[in-house]
């Protein structure tokens, strides 16, 4: 005898409808996971474009371009300038954009800089979270000379050069560090990279 879905008991109603449930919430499931696909092959197809003329400078060995354009991927990506960053804006930093840059320098320059090199050598000199909270100008006055930006007791202006053999350990990429907010950036910025553990 065919019974249609009036006919049927309530509980046999009630599990029709959990079947059915249960088929849409695995079928919704699904699909979300194909569309968090979709957006992760957009972002690495927009990070590759992103990058990409970074890269080509590395490559090429035109440090003091990819320097430039280092400053310019790292505030693009947070939609801010280096003129314009904000301690805010830096402490709040995303992590990905700085392991991208940090790993293609340290590709293309044999490990001598990188993030996670200049992360390194301010720890070496006693640097931690806490000495950059109270903002110790001694330790940051010794990183700056320990990277090649202090000379004579002065802090000096990027130089132009794309011989990676006249330049210390450290010392790219150098523009990211400064801004008109000095001091507090670069700590700021630090306290970003030894939370991420790019040095570790």
């Amino acid at each position: 005898m065919d019974t249609n879905a009036a006919d049927r008991s309530p509980e046999a109603r009630l599990a029709a409808l959990e079947v059915g449930l249960a088929a849409l919430t695995e079928r919704l499931a699904s699909l979300t996971a194909q569309v968090q696909q979709h957006q992760e092959s957009l972002g690495l197809v927009a990070d590759v474009a992103r990058y990409t003329p970074l890269l080509h400078h590395l490559a090429a060995g035109r440090f003091d371009d990819a320097d430039a354009e280092t400053a310019k991927v790292l505030f693009d990506s947070i939609n801010t300038t280096l003129e314009s960053v904000t301690p805010e804006e830096i402490a709040a930093f995303p992590i990905g954009p700085l392991r991208i840059i940090n790993q293609l320098w340290q590709s293309h320059s044999d490990g001598k800089f990188g993030f996670s090199v200049q992360e390194k050598l301010y720890r070496s000199l006693g640097g931690t979270l806490d000495t950059l909270i109270a903002q110790d100008s001694r330790l940051y006055l010794a990183f700056c000379e320990r990277v090649g930006w202090r000379h004579d007791g002065q802090l000096t202006d990027p130089e132009a050069s794309d011989d990676p053999h006249a330049m210390p350990e450290g010392a790219l990429p150098r523009r990211c560090w400064f801004s008109s907010y000095g001091m507090k950036i670069t700590n700021l910025l630090m306290a970003r990279l030894i939370s991420a553990g790019l040095g570790d």
